[in-house]
């Protein structure tokens, strides 16, 4: 009977250990609280004008937001169809910049570099010591489901930027945008390309014409120059969900899983040792 429930144990503990690997190291989304419905947002800590700037004939599909009174310039204008936050609560700042740092702690393990040649990407987290150049010609495909979540990080080794230039950033399968993260350690800046993601940017984050769906965040400046257009994407967060947190029991449970295992390993052998004796 002991021998039966140390193998049931044993077994038990690998099938949980697979069992939860698997999300453990998928990407995860960071939560961006009350900065959730900003299409553009500039959060630059120096209170001069400019915080936001779109130069247009152009279009902003979404809600606009800066730290400061009159930190958006929008001249000539651009279109922006959603409403002007200037200056933006204390608490959107204060959710941006803590999503910014969640990123790489949700996010620890990269499951490849992030490519500058024409490819087709599985979800996951892809990582960049140094800057990353997107070039003419280059079409990335984010290819999953409506549930699938990539994260990209640029500049893991120190400030480091994201450019884009004539190139390409589209979701295949039934993939959405709203569940593109990049990361950057330094500035992003996309030009004539057609992009999609939450951008949370280090630096100042730029779009000069093309197209992008998702989000352009910036610890300084955001802005756009005759955008075709700038849409926002955000997929509605969990009902009751207001972080990541469960992320964190995956790894208790792939420890758990681990530990169970060994106990019934070496319950196993015991009982086998002694057996033979």
């Amino acid at each position: 009977m002991k021998r039966k429930f140390s193998s049931l144990l044993a077994s038990a503990g690998f099938a949980a250990l697979l069992l939860v690997s698997a999300p453990a190291l998928a990407a995860v989304a960071p939560s961006l609280g009350s900065a959730f419905g900003y299409a553009v947002l500039g959060t630059n800590a120096v209170a001069i004008p400019g915080t936001v700037t779109c130069t247009g004939p152009g279009t902003i599909n979404g809600q606009v937001g800066t730290t400061f009174a009159g930190g958006i310039t929008n001249v000539p204008a651009c279109a922006i169809t959603g409403p002007i936050v200037s200056p933006v609560p204390a608490a959107v700042v204060t959710d941006f910049h803590a999503a910014f740092a969640a990123v790489d702690t949700l996010n620890p393990v990269c499951n490849g570099i992030i490519p500058i040649v024409t490819t087709t990407l599985a979800p996951g987290v892809y990582c960049s010591a140094a800057g990353t150049t997107i070039g003419a010609g280059v079409i990335l495909t984010l290819n999953g489901t409506a549930n699938d979540v990539w994260v990209f990080r640029v500049g893991t080794g120190g400030p480091s930027a994201l450019t884009l230039t004539n190139a390409q950033v589209v979701m295949g399968g039934t993939a959405l945008p709203c569940n593109v993260y990049w990361k950057t350690s330094a500035a992003a800046t996309a030009t004539d390309s057609i992009f999609v993601g939450t951008v949370l940017s280090g630096a100042a984050a730029t779009q000069t014409r093309g197209s992008w769906t998702g989000r352009l965040m910036a610890t300084t400046d955001a802005t756009l120059t005759n955008p075709t257009p700038m849409t926002f994407a955000g997929c509605a967060p969990p009902a009751g969900s207001t972080s990541n947190i469960p992320t964190l029991s995956e790894w208790g449970m792939i420890i758990l899983a681990g530990l169970l295992a060994l106990v019934g390993f070496v319950a196993v052998r015991r009982r086998a040792r002694v057996s033979s004796n």
